[in-house]
């Protein structure tokens, strides 16, 4: 048992370093750092592997790998439970070498969270009698409160058909791949992602720009009035 988070750092930061040496000199059994490197690793993998199922999907075993060892040794789990562990992970890859050879990679894995979160969501329901609402007020007085599961991603790559190429229907999923393949190599252009769960399982759409507009004036507080009138400008 760990008695502090400077002890787990320390922990960690023995278990990652190269000189045997410094293990030796840090009074913790060598033998039993060997099997917790190994046991953790494989641990932070397979969290992260669920996590960013379609991160894994575009990287090597063997990049996905020293990723996850990479991001352990900076960002340890502070909670007992591993799927609560990597909201850091798409700034994380965005400064690493193939997240700059691959820029659009740290947007999917941002998808990815977004959705993990998405699926672990607190249920919430529509109350249909705030519809009520469009009738008795004006529009400038009608604010909407979203459900905590609806998320905004702004981006310029088409990570929803990255997304559903890896995972949407099997006889459509071709479709999609050709599809993130042209667009990138089209003039990229700013767009918005939306991620909600209608029910339980959560869906992603990439919004047209005036329905981007409209949203994020929405859930940024704004009236309904106002966010009408930012899509008309």
């Amino acid at each position: 048992k760990l008695k502090s988070n400077n002890e787990q750092q320390r922990l960690l930061d023995t278990i990652w370093h190269d000189d045997p040496k410094v293990v030796a000199k840090s009074g913790y059994d060598i033998r039993g750092i060997n099997i917790y490197r190994r046991n953790l690793l494989a641990n932070a993998v397979r969290a992260l592997s669920i996590s960013f199922p379609t991160l894994f999907e575009l990287l090597d075993s063997d990049v996905s790998e020293h990723i996850s060892q990479q991001f352990l040794m900076l960002f340890p789990p502070v909670k007992g439970d591993w799927a609560q562990w990597g909201d850091a992970l798409a700034s994380f890859i965005s400064n690493t070498e193939v997240g700059k050879e691959y820029p659009y990679i740290s947007d999917c894995a941002s998808l990815d969270w977004n959705i993990h979160c998405a699926l672990h969501g607190i249920d919430q329901t529509f109350d249909q009698s705030t519809l009520q609402l469009l009738n008795d007020c004006e529009p400038e007085h009608i604010f909407i409160r979203f459900n905590s599961n609806v998320k905004l991603l702004q981006t310029i790559y088409p990570i929803t058909e990255i997304y559903y190429a890896h995972h949407g229907e099997k006889s459509q999923r071709n479709d999609f791949m050709k599809s993130a393949h042209q667009a990138l190599l089209s003039p990229l252009r700013s767009k918005t992602v939306m991620i909600y769960r209608p029910e339980f399982q959560p869906k992603v759409t990439t919004l047209m720009h005036g329905e981007g507009e409209f949203m994020h004036s929405l859930m940024s507080g704004q009236s309904l009035a106002n966010a009408l009138n930012n899509v008309k400008e």
